[in-house]
């Protein structure tokens, strides 16, 4: 083992970031999605594995300071636990005793398959879409993905979506011209237009800029699944991933689409330059779809209803607080995003709570002859307008 060690420089180092979008698609086809999500998290792992076998023979990985990390988009009705388990999913090599690298990589191997069912199960927060929000990719490249690269690595970002970045509302998304933060905005302009492709180019088209510049990515975005009711959806799909990428400056980028996950496989290994272990010795996933009397949906459910912002003497709200600043039109407030559910027998009693302070204030202002023109009364807030998400269908694979 000491010779092992001292054995030559360290080789080329590798970054790979995993992202999730746990967004409504992994309801597709009876939930189905998630062990496919599962299935293509372990050959990524594998691929990874597969890389620093070949740059130690050994499997003891002395000189090898690889690193590996999982993330789950940025998600408002995303429960803060499944960032938690998220952040346990990870690998750095190099915090790691040369010693005890090779023992590391193992048990982070048993961590991503014990807990990633868990994952995905506490991710499951209902079988109806409108109640997820959209996974928000755009911000995380926005805000969060220069973190997570590393100078002197190539870094491998992974994109598990599929592909359309919606949200439960498009109105009030952030647009400058042409330019959008969600595919579905763009795909609704010219969907279905026999010369989208001209006005895509002529209009300037396309996601808005995050004005970073990411020159030492390479993006892989996983499992694409465009809507089937239009011939022209995937290339329209990712000729918007395409021309973003590029002008981020990431020049190496590719596409795969959902498909069977032998597939999908075969596609890593083209892609990553690797060599995946047989499908069997991929640990199968078995998925039991997680229904409406499941104790995380039922739990989920109740966080939702009751989730209330306390101040005195506001209609009762859910998931937000009623009296929100509204949002300036650069704002990047993810709460922004959020909708509201407001209560009317809570709004009727409010209306009866003002009409008796009136009353006692007139009453007074007679008492006391004192002067009631500086006095505003309070008013119920307006009811916002929120409209229900998006539906998303899905189409078949290849």
């Amino acid at each position: 083992m000491k010779d092992a060690k001292k054995d030559g420089s360290a080789p080329p180092k590798d970054n790979y970031m995993v992202l999730l979008d746990l967004s409504d698609r992994i309801l597709y086809n009876n939930q189905q999605q998630v062990p496919k999500d599962i299935q293509v998290i372990q050959s990524i792992y594998a691929a990874f594995k597969s890389k620093l076998n070949a740059k130690d023979p050994t499997r003891l990985y002395f000189t090898v300071n690889d690193k590996l990390k999982l993330m789950v988009a940025p998600q408002r009705t995303t429960a803060n636990e499944v960032y938690d388990l998220a952040g346990n999913l990870r690998l750095t090599l190099a915090s790691a005793q040369p010693e005890q690298k090779a023992k590391m990589l193992e048990e982070t191997e048993k961590n991503f398959n014990t807990l990633l069912p868990k994952i995905y199960k506490k991710a499951v927060i209902s079988n109806n879409s409108t109640s997820y929000a959209g996974a928000d990719i755009w911000k995380y490249f926005n805000e969060d993905l220069q973190d997570d690269l590393e100078k002197d690595a190539q870094n491998t970002l992974f994109i598990i979506t599929d592909g359309y970045m919606d949200f439960e509302s498009l109105q009030g998304r952030s647009s400058r011209n042409n330019r959008y933060t969600s595919c579905a905005q763009i795909i609704n302009n010219l969907k279905k237009a026999p010369d989208w492709n001209s006005r895509f180019k002529e209009g300037d088209y396309g996601l808005l800029p995050v004005n970073k510049r990411f020159p030492n990515l390479k993006v892989l975005v996983l499992e694409l699944n465009p809507k089937d009711d239009w011939t022209g959806e995937y290339n329209l799909l990712t000729t918007i991933w395409s021309k973003w990428f590029t002008e981020m400056g990431i020049k190496s980028y590719a596409f795969i689409k959902d498909d069977n996950i032998n597939e999908i496989n075969e596609s890593i290994e083209k892609l990553l330059k690797v060599k995946l272990p047989s499908s069997a010795n991929i640990t199968s996933v078995s998925w039991t779809p997680v229904t409406e009397t499941d104790p995380e949906i039922t739990k989920a459910a109740r966080n939702r209803s009751t989730t209330v912002v306390q101040q005195p003497e506001t209609p009762t709200v859910t998931e937000s607080a009623p009296e929100i600043a509204p949002k300036k039109e650069n704002s990047k407030s993810y709460n922004s995003y959020s909708s509201y559910a407001y209560s009317e027998p809570a709004e009727a009693t409010k209306k009866e709570k003002n009409v008796k302070e009136r009353e006692y204030i007139r009453a007074s202002a007679v008492k006391s002859q004192i002067d009631t023109s500086s006095i505003h009364l309070r008013t119920n807030p307006k009811k916002p307008i929120s409209k229900p998400k998006e539906q998303v269908t899905f189409g078949p694979a290849y």
